[in-house]
């Protein structure tokens, strides 16, 4: 068992490393020159914490880059596998616009307890239909230490989804007590 957890850990990369200095440099490299490669007059800034990279993104006057939400889910893709060519010592890289975003946002936070509910009372897995790496992200850390249930992620690209699991079915058991 304890050598199985250790090859998870292996695969999955391990924890962040605290600080990353060269992480940092390059994602504010990354993503300075390929905004204004794209003809974007956009100010970068880089934020770094135990657990994650931040760059916020400010358009600068006379700008016409637009900073949608695809044009951010895209560079947040690119420059984490730029940042992270290998799993280990992996620091994810969280793009916002405008500043620098809160990780514990009470909306999402909400919507995770509500699920934690429901999914507790059903007894059965929910998937949630495909939504942005950062919202799952703060879906996963939102129901982290939450009592009866667990997440996951499956799938590839768009269409990987988050499934939070009641505590039954991570014991291998189904909720009409039938052993999987």
């Amino acid at each position: 068992m304890k050598e199985e957890a250790m090859s998870d850990e292996r695969e999955q990369g391990g924890p962040p490393p605290a600080q990353a200095p060269e992480k940092v440099a390059r994602a504010l490299e990354f993503c300075t020159e390929l905004l204004r490669r794209m003809g974007g007059k956009v100010a970068v800034e880089v934020k770094e914490t135990a657990e994650a990279i931040g760059v916020s993104l400010r358009a600068e006057p006379d700008n016409d880059l637009e900073l949608g939400s695809a044009l951010i889910e895209a560079v947040q893709y690119l420059v984490n596998r730029v940042v992270n060519p290998r799993a280990e010592g992996r620091k994810w890289v969280n793009l916002d616009v405008g500043g620098f975003a809160d990780e514990s946002d009470p909306v999402v936070k909400a919507m995770a307890d509500r699920l934690a509910v429901s999914v507790k009372r059903m007894g059965k897995v929910v998937a949630i239909a495909p939504i942005t790496a950062r919202e799952r992200r703060q879906i996963h850390l939102a129901l982290v230490g939450a009592e009866g249930v667990s997440t996951r992620s499956e799938g590839e690209g768009i269409f990987r989804q988050l499934l939070v699991v009641p505590e039954a079915a991570r014991q291998g058991t189904r909720s009409d007590g039938e052993s999987t």
